[in-house]
């Protein structure tokens, strides 16, 4: 048997909210914009997922083997995020 490759990953769950901080139910429409800026950008689109509730989205930073390379991850998915609220409009 071989030696165990040991990784980490995060997974990160975010309210989605409108302006004025009441949340959003365009979870959907959100992570659409998210993968497709993803790919746009040569990053894994899989890495946004839906969750139970239309405002709520899961931002995963895949395994990586050092706690800089996941953090990295997370802020790569993160400003992904974030670029992909600023074109849908930000919330109703």
């Amino acid at each position: 048997m071989g030696a165990m490759e040991r990784r980490i990953g995060l997974e990160q769950e975010f309210f989605l909210v409108d302006r004025e901080g009441v949340p959003s139910d365009r979870a959907d429409e959100f992570l659409v914009r998210c993968r497709e800026t993803a790919g746009d950008e040569g990053l894994d689109p899989n890495v946004f997922v839906g969750e139970v509730s239309r405002s709520m989205v899961e931002i995963n930073a895949p395994g990586a083997h050092t706690v800089p390379e996941v953090g990295e991850a997370c802020l790569t998915g993160w400003g992904g995020g974030v670029g992909a609220g600023r074109e849908s409009g930000g919330g109703r």
